[in-house]
């Protein structure tokens, strides 16, 4: 069952290019399913049929600020196209809160007060195109920045030929406090967690 009407991921027009290029393999890649570190402030999870990575560092540095700004990267297992949904991507708090990724009114409402913030993020992300070479590199645009040319998609369709990569930003009413974190992404038949700890 689908969690709440959400979306997220900001501008592509923040350096799509820097986002796709390089292509070196983090260590110790495994399909294995589960979850592990590959790098600093980055997680990676395994389920079925998607592998998910999670950069969070930035969101590591901004205890206490009422956006939680993550990068992401998405790719499939197998050549069966897996749909991903907008609505179906929230993150959940230490205190067990669901925050699902905010609608386009919500974001763009939010902008004015937002987007020093989202500068900065871009400024610090982390390129995570290296979850093996070779792959259809995309975006994931469910969500645009104002001025920002192109539509809002409800829902992008992953398999193993491609990555989609970008950036993720949840609302977090009292700001973000230290503890464990879940991303989590509902699939039709199953969910992909990443869990990432912040301020500590």
């Amino acid at each position: 069952m689908w969690k709440t009407s959400c979306l997220p991921l900001m501008w592509i027009a923040l350096s799509v290019g820097s986002m796709l290029s390089g292509c070196a393999s983090f260590p110790g890649y495994s399909t294995k399913p589960g979850v592990t570190q590959v790098g600093n402030k980055i997680m990676r999870s395994v389920g079925a049929d998607m592998e998910a990575t999670l950069g969070y560092k930035f969101a590591d540095s901004s205890l206490g600020d009422e956006w939680l700004v993550v990068d992401l990267a998405l790719t499939g297992l197998t050549s069966e196209s897996i749909e991903v949904r907008q609505e179906a991507i929230s993150v959940v708090t230490p205190d067990g809160r669901w925050i699902p990724l905010p609608t386009q009114k919500e974001f763009i409402a939010a902008y004015p007060e937002t987007q020093s913030l989202l500068r900065r993020a871009s400024i610090a992300r982390q390129p995570l195109e290296a979850t093996r070479g070779g792959r259809r590199p995309c975006v994931l645009d469910f969500l645009r920045l104002p001025g920002t040319a192109g539509t809002t998609r409800t829902a992008i369709w992953i398999n193993d030929l491609e990555l989609c990569v970008g950036m993720l930003a949840f609302p977090v009413r009292g700001g973000i406090q230290p503890g464990r974190w879940r991303l989590v992404i509902e699939l039709e038949e199953s969910n992909l967690e990443v869990p990432f700890t912040l301020g500590m």
